[in-house]
């Protein structure tokens, strides 16, 4: 009853709507009239019952939520983006649970989980940077190396560059002949890991090591550590050209200064558009004079019209942020002077080392992993208990253990089946590799009653997926360009030829100009001398000869001798029918008569008589 009684109080003292006539007759004028003066019966009404309804709506919501704020509260909570996620995802499992796909949204769902894998690899890949180190014989790569991975100095003796060596012949001369490899382990604060490494290095105690530094290390430095020495010259092309090093690491001797082979490494790095950086060592004993004028030497060499970038000497921490984005984008040239004996400047190139990126998307010589497998052969081992073990870096696709792969092209240019027993990435076992990663792997053939052997492997095999439907080929064309040659290059010019992993001579069989000299371009159709090799297009290659280089691009694959690649056995003895050349016609001889001037026309017909001889012989001797 109070309620009611409110309410017709309420309106009772509600003000009368106005007429529309008196609205419309009375004009603009009339209206701002009403509107600014509050009329007097409107003033006359009491407003003592209004207060009485409002205070008791008030308590009635204070002890009592009506009906409408419990529906507010609901449509309000609904809206929440918990709630709307929630209910999302329960709408989407229902769907999932009625609808069956069709092939082409399968198709969409495969690719959008395949682009979210490829993007899960881009960032792991993100955290190991691969570097090369190059630089004249004797200048102090391997020393580096061993001082920057096992974390002590070096007593001036080589004791630092032993660790490094891969044989024994190698510590005994203090010259590096072939390609090895060291890691260093950043933690997430940039602290670098420092294994337990004990005295004497082994395999079994590398193996340790590498293990505890890649299971506790947030990023990783490889560095790829090459020869100086002009007799090897061929195998640090091999490693720069089929290892794909992110950056190239330069060492210089202070004493020594900028040398020839230092502006051959330099040369096929600027080649190949390798980003690179100098360290220049043994500060300690060079004089001021000398280092002077080596340092201003390399300045002029950095600045000049063939190398184009920035020189930065980099002295303080503040110079190294500046210094790894510069060569992050091939624009820069940081300098780092360090002394392997003090360890003066080495903190500073660690931490531009642990903040330098890696290039994976820049460089291009990588696919996805969901692209299909391609693995390049680059050492073979043969290992007691294990079998074969071949190692080499992964250009595309993902790898798992007991995966059915394509083994070629062997000398008759057939690629045969085998299977993948296990893997190590970094000396440590694993069950799958991805695209951009260096490992090993033991392979077994899946070929009935066949072993595989040492023999049967050559530095240039690939190890492909079936889908890629592989091919060998005799014939390929390049767009080339002659970085020097003292004279001309014509047709059959035979050369080394370095293409990834592939080394092996070719001969020129066409070229589009009759000659080429230094700074000439040309499409250049090459042919292999020995066998045929696996070929990927738009692949880079470098070709030499003495001191004639040339660099170029493939860009088509000819046809010659091509086989199709199933999982059956290749044909035992099979050789391959190169194209015969063609033979110009020889003019006939003539022939010539017998020469039968000393042959007598007839033989006499009786014999001359043969003297008897005596029956028996004298009993003595005639003295003499």
């Amino acid at each position: 009853m109070a309620d009611k009684e409110a309410e017709a109080s309420a309106s009772a003292s509600a003000p009368a709507p106005a007429p529309a006539s008196a609205s419309a007759s009375g004009g603009g004028e009339g209206k701002a009239k009403a509107e600014a003066e509050p009329s007097a019966e409107a003033s006359s009404l009491p407003t003592k019952p209004s207060v009485t309804f409002e205070a008791a709506k008030r308590e009635k919501e204070e002890l009592e939520p009506s009906a409408i704020q419990e529906t507010a509260k609901r449509e309000k909570e609904e809206l929440e983006p918990s709630a709307i996620q929630e209910t999302a995802k329960r709408e989407k499992e229902e769907l999932e649970s009625t609808h069956t796909p069709s092939d082409d949204e399968g198709d969409d769902h495969k690719e959008l989980a395949e682009a979210e894998t490829d993007d899960e690899w881009l960032e792991a890949r993100f955290k190991d940077t691969r570097i090369a180190v190059i630089g004249n014989v004797d200048s102090g790569k391997s020393t580096l190396v061993g001082v920057l991975t096992r974390g002590g100095l070096d007593d001036g003796r080589g004791h630092a560059r032993s660790k490094v060596f891969n044989f024994s012949h190698e510590a005994a001369n203090g010259r590096t002949s072939s390609i090895a490899q060291e890691i260093m382990g950043f933690t997430s604060n940039g602290e670098q890991i420092m294994a337990d490494r004990p005295g004497a290095v082994t395999a079994a105690s590398r193996n340790a090591t590498w293990q505890q530094v890649v299971n506790s290390a947030e990023r990783l430095v490889t560095f790829i550590d090459l020869c100086g020495h002009e007799k090897y010259l061929k195998t640090t092309i091999f490693g720069l050209v089929g290892h794909c090093p992110d950056y190239t690491m330069i060492i210089v001797n202070a004493n020594a200064g900028f040398q020839r082979m230092s502006r051959e490494h330099l040369g096929i790095a600027l080649a190949l558009n390798i980003p690179f950086f100098f360290v220049v060592t043994k500060i300690d004993i060079a004089p001021a004079n000398v280092f002077e004028e080596n340092l201003s030497q390399l300045f002029k060499i950095v600045k000049s019209n063939a190398v184009k970038r920035l020189p930065l000497v980099v002295k303080e921490p503040g110079d190294v942020e500046v210094a790894s984005a510069g060569l992050a984008e091939n624009k820069m040239c940081p300098m780092f002077c360090v002394s392997n004996v003090t360890g003066e400047g080495l903190p500073l190139l660690k931490a531009f080392l642990q903040k330098l990126p890696s290039r994976l998307q820049e460089s291009g010589l990588f696919r996805p992993p969901s692209a299909p497998v391609e693995f390049h052969i680059d050492s073979i081992y043969n290992v007691t208990g294990v079998g074969l073990v071949v190692g080499g870096l992964l250009r595309a696709g993902r790898v798992r253990c007991g995966q059915q792969l394509l083994l070629g092209p062997d000398k008759a240019s057939q690629f045969r089946p085998v299977m993948v027993k296990t893997m190590h990435f970094k000396r440590v076992v694993v069950d799958e590799a991805e695209s951009g990663q260096h490992c090993s792997m033991a392979l077994r053939s899946l070929v009935k009653k066949e072993t595989l052997k040492k023999n049967m492997f050559r530095k240039g095999m690939v190890i492909v997926g079936p889908e890629l439907q592989p091919k060998a080929t005799w014939e390929f064309k390049a767009e080339v360009v002659i970085l020097h040659h003292a004279t001309t290059i014509r047709e059959n010019y035979q050369a080394m030829v370095h293409c990834g992993i592939i080394r092996q001579c070719a001969s020129v069989k066409h070229m589009s100009c009759d000659l080429l000299r230094s700074g000439d371009k040309a499409i250049v159709t090459f042919r292999w001398c020995f066998h045929a090799e696996f070929l990927s297009m738009g692949a880079t290659l470098l070709f030499r000869e003495g001191r004639t280089k040339g660099l170029g691009r493939i860009v088509e694959i000819c046809e010659v001798e091509t086989y199709a690649n199933t999982f059956a056995p290749p044909p035992r003895n099979s050789q391959i029918e190169l194209p015969k050349k063609r033979k110009e016609p020889k003019e006939p001889v003539p022939e010539k008569e017998p020469i039968t001037e000393h042959v007598p026309r007839e033989l006499p017909k009786e014999l001359p008589k043969v003297t008897e001889l005596p029956k028996e012989l004298p009993k003595e001797l005639p003295k003499v």
